[in-house]
């Protein structure tokens, strides 16, 4: 017992003295009173400290689909923190039942507008079935009409003569020019009834001019037939047989002629000795006229059809030709414009029945989204009351008997594999933040536990939401992944994340708070002996903590934390400028740790 009071006694006189010392004897030590640091060599960690909350990277998220003006309930739901299981969404285990009574109602209401729909659009379609048959009926007859046109003229001139005119005339000539004409003629027509150009061309003044009945002439009357004829070029027709037949005949009446000729000479040459009487004479006189009449008639039938027949007929064929070609562009052209009303009709009952028809899959979509199974496994999260803090639209909260709004989160089921942190970077210290860089994770749940991660998302532009009360916050979202599977992680955890900016080996530093600024110069004040000397450095980077020395210290110095109070800068190098301060190298204090963030810490 004497021992240990002789033990207390002799702290106590110690400590006593050591006070003494310091009050009387210490005064005029001012390296006694500074706290102090010793400058350091080692690797040296610069990075950026964020605060944030540990989420799922992948969740789940259930939302309400019914679109209904007052809501609807929740007739039903599992507990919060209820765990799915592989055996529950191989079961199809039911998470929640919503109110389908006022879907149903208006399902019934839309089913009677929906057939009716539904016979309009089936009506349409056979209509324009019906409608394209008729219109190709009468453009095949058409097309049928010109190509027996064709087969007219080249019947009556001859083929080779026909392609001859109608080349001229640049008319279609055979099958595969027919085709060539049919096919620009449609393209054309198309390109008439193209309704955007029409549409463009609506604000457009036309000049009107009255109609007179006035066309222009027929190509076919510029046709001189007669010079095919004059240089035998007619060909192996209609035209050239009837010529021939009508020659033919002609001769048959001139060598019957001849004939009646000889006799009525013989008959006279009787007559004159009276061999024959008067009366048989004169029927070979007449017999003579019958004869020359016939080589007459024969010969004016042939100048007539040569000089009038002949060219009438073959330009009446050709401008028939010609007319069922224009005819064949005016049938395609009226049935095209019967068929845009048509199409237009039944297009807008299609859009009309697909409308009715959309309308009626949502509802039912709808209906089946009353009835919430389990999907996949994981922990099943409500949705939260209110979802953005910065919005007015408020959601009630999840709970059986609550009212749904459209779009309200119902569940939210985390993919615990993968987590990160949601962090706001300064914008004092975004251009140090780049996608991929290395992080350090620490939850404060588990703070001696520390996780790699690495920077998967960073925004672009500012939150809009941060700054709507604060203008002059500017920060940007990032995602911070974190590597491997931690099951001891839990969403909503939170964290602090040391996004690495660089990592520094075998250099000098010291603390951030032993560096001052004067006159643009880094110094600190340097212990020599007793006193504390201002000494001029260069530094480099820096984290919340430390600095790095570039020149100016070596290994073991001491320098002070603070600045000595009796500590005058020179008038000369102030001159008008601010007194020194110390070097802040970030914009907001840094914060107390108890040790250095150096690579790997």
């Amino acid at each position: 017992m004497k021992k240990h009071l002789w033990w207390l006694a002799l702290v106590l006189l110690i400590g006593i003295g050591g006070l003494g010392f310091a009050f009387f004897g210490g005064g005029e030590d001012t390296a006694a009173v500074l706290p102090e640091a010793q400058v350091q060599r080692g690797d040296l960690l610069i990075d950026v400290l964020e605060g944030g909350n540990i989420q799922a990277l992948e969740y789940l998220e259930i939302r309400n689909e019914v679109k209904m003006s007052n809501g609807v309930k929740i007739l039903e739901i599992v507990d919060e923190g209820y765990e799915i299981t592989e055996e529950d969404v191989k079961n199809r285990k039911v998470l929640a039942r919503l109110d389908p009574s006022g879907l149903e109602e208006r399902i019934v209401d839309h089913d009677v507008e929906f057939q009716q729909t539904q016979a309009t659009y089936a009506e349409a379609k056979q209509n324009l079935e019906i409608e394209e048959s008729e219109a190709l009926s009468e453009i095949k007859l058409v097309r049928q009409a010109m190509r027996f046109s064709l087969l007219d003229f080249e019947k009556f001139v001859g083929a080779d003569t026909a392609r001859v005119i109608l080349k001229s005339m640049n008319l279609p000539y055979d099958t595969a020019t027919l085709d060539k004409y049919e096919e620009e003629a449609t393209a054309l027509i198309l390109e008439a009834f193209n309704t955007e150009k029409l549409a463009q061309s609506a604000g457009e003044e036309i000049e009107e001019k009255p109609f007179t009945g006035d066309s222009e002439v027929s190509k076919a009357s510029d046709i001189d037939f007669d010079s095919f004829l004059q240089n035998n070029q007619l060909g192996a027709g209609e035209a050239e047989q009837r010529i021939r037949r009508m020659k033919d005949e002609a001769l048959l009446a001139a060598s019957e002629l001849s004939v009646v000729e000889e006799s009525f000479a013989g008959a006279q040459r009787l007559a004159d000795r009276e061999f024959i009487t008067k009366a048989t004479l004169e029927n070979e006189k007449v017999n003579l006229e019958k004869a020359k009449l016939s080589v007459q008639t024969k010969e004016t039938e042939l100048d007539l059809f040569v000089d009038y027949e002949f060219p009438k007929e073959a330009e009446k064929m050709l401008s028939a030709y010609e007319e069922a070609l224009l005819e064949l562009v005016r049938e395609k052209r009226e049935n095209m414009a019967k068929m845009s009303q048509v199409y237009a009709k039944y297009r807008s009952y299609k859009r009309r029945y697909e409308l009715e028809l959309k309308q009626r899959q949502d509802l039912e979509e709808q209906l089946a989204s009353c009835v919430i199974y389990a999907e996949k496994p994981g922990l099943v999260a409500y949705g939260g009351s209110n979802d953005n803090y910065y919005t007015s639209r408020y959601y009630e909260a999840i709970s059986a008997g609550a009212t749904l709004k459209l779009g309200q989160p119902i569940f939210a089921i985390p993919d615990m594999s993968k987590l990160g942190v949601d962090v706001d970077i300064h914008e004092s210290h975004i251009k140090k933040v780049e996608l991929g860089q290395r992080c350090l994770i620490t939850a404060e749940s588990f703070a001696d536990v520390t996780l790699e991660g690495r920077v998967s998302k960073l925004a672009v532009l500012p939150d809009s939401n941060a700054s709507r009360y604060n203008p002059s916050l500017k920060v940007y979202p990032a995602t911070i992944e974190i590597e491997g599977n931690n099951e001891f992680l839990k969403p909503g955890m939170t964290a602090k994340v040391n996004i690495v900016v660089d990592e520094l080996e075998d250099v000098l530093f010291i603390p951030v708070q032993s560096v001052f600024v004067e006159s643009d110069e880094h110094f600190v004040f340097l212990k020599k002996g007793g006193d504390y000397v201002r000494h001029v450095v260069e530094i480099g980077k820096h984290n919340d903590e430390f600095i790095e020395i570039t020149s100016g210290l070596e290994d073991s110095d001491v320098v002070a934390l603070s600045m000595p109070q009796d500590y005058e800068p020179d008038p000369k190098e102030i001159g008008n400028k601010a007194p020194p301060k110390k070097s802040t190298p970030t914009a907001s204090p840094p914060e107390k740790k108890e040790k250095s963030r150096k690579p790997g810490a």
